[in-house]
């Protein structure tokens, strides 16, 4: 892979991190007890990270009988946010500073080789979350875009 794709995927992965991120807290606001706005108000307010929105959704949602997301997917859920801080803050840092030629390679074809398969789990997991908000959004007009 040439480090023109390597760009190209890395701004793939981070579409799709904050594309779940979008989604999750759409979920969220929808499910949780205080109506859409108010939730997506407060939750904008408190600044809340990925990762502290979905371990609230996961406290609420398990508390339901059929729980949205099942164990496996909230692990993948907090995964992305780990994945996505590494794309954003220091996969680069993996290699761009490498002074010998063979590390530089190696450390290269080893993030190309991970880039490729995050990128898969990234469109499936993001293709699974945006069918979850669309089903709690089909039949509010309100909350359409």
């Amino acid at each position: 892979m040439e480090l023109e794709e390597f760009h190209q995927k890395v701004g793939e992965i981070l579409m799709y991190c904050q594309c779940i991120e979008h989604d999750v807290k759409y979920i969220y606001a929808f499910m949780a007890d205080g109506g859409f706005k108010k939730n997506m108000m407060e939750m904008e307010d408190r600044r809340l990270t990925l990762g502290q929105v979905v371990h609230e959704l996961q406290e609420y949602d398990q508390s339901w009988d059929e729980p949205l997301f099942n164990q496996e997917e909230y692990r993948t859920l907090f995964d992305i946010v780990h994945k996505r801080n590494y794309y954003a803050h220091s996969v680069y840092l993996s290699f761009c500073y490498l002074d010998d030629e063979k590390d530089f390679e190696y450390s290269f074809a080893r993030e190309c080789r991970t880039i490729e398969k995050d990128l898969q789990e990234l469109s499936s997991l993001y293709d699974k979350v945006e069918d979850k908000r669309r089903e709690y959004m089909k039949n509010d007009t309100d909350l359409r875009y």
